[in-house]
């Protein structure tokens, strides 16, 4: 079932942005030959979810810094079993990771469950857990609150956070081809 609604998502996707068809042909060949996409376990790569939170008025992002990956990134994770979709993970990952449960979704299609971004990278070693180099899909969602709240991270996973401008983002490496796509969206 989980496998079936990725699919959809990523064809809905790449409707939407035909010019990736090459940049998803790794996660395209992961969801056709795998079936546990969700399982910690399959170390040949897990399907994850996560978002961008903006706040409006003061036109920032949040990025909290990950303790286990040793860099600022934005909330998200593994999507559990008992999440409906990636949209449903997205969402209780950054409640989980921030404390902020006042949100809401930037959609880019009809769809809800289409995200603005799917991202694949490789997650290093983890030797706090002893898991294996391996890859991650992430479908990236995109989040709005009107304002900067305070932030209340998860102390196991993150230990500090910050709120930066879309320029800032637009350095970071991991970041920069996702800029666009937000400067799409708020014009």
């Amino acid at each position: 079932m989980m496998k079936d609604m990725l699919l959809k998502i990523m064809d809905d996707y790449l409707k939407l942005f035909p010019d990736e068809l090459g940049r998803q042909a790794t996660f395209m060949d992961y969801l056709n030959s795998n079936n546990n996409l969700i399982d910690w376990n399959n170390f040949n790569g897990h399907v994850v979810a996560s978002g961008f939170l903006y706040a409006k008025k003061e036109e920032k992002y949040l990025v909290i810094y990950h303790k286990d990956l040793q860099i600022f990134s934005y909330p998200g994770g593994h999507i559990d079993k008992s999440d409906a979709n990636p949209l449903a993970a997205a969402i209780r990952e950054i409640k989980e990771e921030t404390g902020i449960d006042d949100f809401k979704e930037i959609m880019i299609g009809e769809d809800p469950l289409i995200p603005i971004d799917i991202d694949n990278h490789l997650i290093p070693y983890n030797e706090r857990l002893d898991i294996p180099s391996h890859q991650h899909f992430d479908m990236r969602y995109l989040f709005v609150i009107d304002h900067i709240k305070d932030v209340m991270i998860d102390q196991n996973e993150s230990s500090d956070y910050k709120w930066v401008s879309e320029e800032e983002l637009m350095v970071n490496e991991d970041f920069g081809k996702i800029v666009d796509k937000f400067k799409k969206v708020f014009k």
